[in-house]
């Protein structure tokens, strides 16, 4: 019977996985297209992208797949009674449970060893392709509301662009045609489009409605000059090159394993025990100081100094004492604004680090969680079709999705603990998918009081109809 079962869910389980992830690289195929007819890059090169991008979506993929799988394969047999059978013969849902679960307690370990030694690897493998095919065509770095430097002498900043068509608005040119030079040219349109010129390792940018700020001696502010034009292009020498590797050695949080991540995070801790710590004695020092102020013995002192006015403190001494204060107190106060955003900062970044931690764990027990949530749906729906299991599936993995990317937000703002934004899609849908599965047994349905309610209404139907 386990085999059995097994079997009947193993077909709708890599349906799904081929379904969901044909859906998740959607975009990443946009991505694959957009690099090698948009960008010129090497089909080699973009194919690797590709084949990259494909691992952060089987971490994804697997759990819906799981879902789908029981929901179709366990719904198939119940639509042909043999879950009905299993029951006549004294065989319940906990017993049809065991094996299903048996099997997703596998692939959660086998997705859990995915996300420590295989997921981190691509993800670093991917963001250093990415990085050097960049470096090797800049233009390919051009953001909206950045300034990019295309070369030492070249750079360029853009309100709008359109990726498409290469064209772009709002542009802002600064370019150094002598390199000793300390204050560059600088060029503003209100349009342009950027033409990249392969064969000649050359790049061109085409700017129309626009002017020339151009200030060849700092020295001489006379010679500041103006030109307006409608149409301007400038060229721009040697901006591809030959695509090397850079072995790259920085990671993100995503780049890392389990044992990276643990040392990231005790890395920023320290960092923040840190700083904590020197605010503390900063503010003791702060208070100290304006403690001997205040001092009796320090003002008695300060009466009673040689050459001075017995029984009080001059008036411009006093007011520069209160001066001194006050821009004392200033600066201490926009030094701990500086030091409350450093430590948001270390404090955040931790937080990054230990969600990415948990998530290698929760996002794989989900399809433990996706079982028992699963098998009393698909009994009590089984004749609904394929269609309503497909449904089914969606929605709970929208709702685990939203879950599980609304705690992570929460987790990185410090608002909720890395632990519980990541497990809480976990247990709630668990415990969600346990009281269905109870009530499943005892009723026989998740609905028994509709179930119920059927021959009463038909009885009193013919009731009132009979003579």
């Amino acid at each position: 019977m386990n085999r059995h079962l097994l079997r009947a869910t193993a077909g709708p389980f890599l349906f799904g996985f081929f379904v969901v992830t044909f859906v998740l690289i959607i975009d990443i195929l946009y991505r694959f297209v957009e690099l090698f007819v948009s960008k010129g890059v090497p089909f080699p090169l973009a194919a690797q992208v590709l084949l990259l991008s494909l691992g952060h979506t089987f971490a994804l993929s697997v759990p819906m797949a799981v879902l789908i799988g029981v929901l179709m394969g366990v719904g198939q047999l119940a639509a042909d009674s043999e879950i009905t059978a299993m029951k006549a013969s004294g065989i319940g849902l906990y017993r049809i449970l065991r094996p299903l679960l048996a099997g997703a307690l596998l692939v959660t370990v086998a997705l859990a060893a995915y996300n420590h030694f295989v997921f981190p690897r691509s993800n670093h493998r991917l963001a250093n392709l990415l990085y050097d095919i960049h470096h090797t065509r800049p233009m390919m770095e051009v953001r909206e509301q950045m300034f990019t430097e295309i070369t030492p002498d070249f750079t360029i900043f853009v309100e709008h662009k359109d990726d498409r068509t290469n064209e772009i608005e709002g542009v802002v040119i600064l370019e150094k045609e002598d390199p000793t030079s300390q204050v560059p040219t600088m060029t503003t349109a209100e349009r342009g489009r950027i033409v990249p010129l392969h064969d000649s390792d050359a790049l061109r940018v085409e700017l129309e409605d626009g002017e020339i700020h151009d200030l060849p001696d700092q020295s001489d502010l006379s010679r500041y000059s103006v030109t307006r034009f409608q149409r301007h292009v400038i060229n721009v020498a040697d901006v591809e090159k030959d695509f090397q590797e850079s072995g790259r050695t920085t990671r993100g949080d995503r780049e890392m394993d389990l044992v990276q991540l643990l040392a990231a995070a005790r890395a920023e801790r320290e960092n923040r025990e840190k700083a904590v710590a020197q605010n503390v004695q900063t503010a003791a020092e702060l208070a100290a100081k304006q403690w001997s102020l205040l001092d009796p013995a320090a003002r008695v002192d300060r009466i009673t100094r040689p050459g001075r006015d017995q029984g009080r403190i001059p008036i411009n001494e006093r007011r520069a004492m209160l001066r001194n204060t006050q821009q004392e107190i200033t600066r201490v106060a926009r030094a701990n604004g500086f030091q409350r955003n450093i430590l948001r900062n270390y404090q955040q970044r931790e937080n990054q680090y230990m969600v990415e931690f948990h998530k290698k764990f929760a996002i794989p027990v989900a399809c433990m969680v996706f079982v028992l949530l699963g098998l009393p749906m698909a009994v009590t729906t089984a004749r609904s079709g394929k269609g309503v299991s497909m449904g089914l599936a969606l929605g709970v993995y929208l709702v685990y999705y939203l879950f599980l990317v609304g705690g992570e937000k929460m987790a990185d703002r410090g608002r909720l603990d890395p632990a519980v934004a990541m497990w809480m899609a976990d247990v709630v849908l668990g415990a969600l998918g346990v009281l269905i599965l109870m009530r499943t047994v005892r009723e026989g349905s998740l609905f028994p009081s509709l179930r119920r309610r059927r021959p009463v209404s038909h009885a009193s139907k013919e009731g009132t109809t009979a003579p």
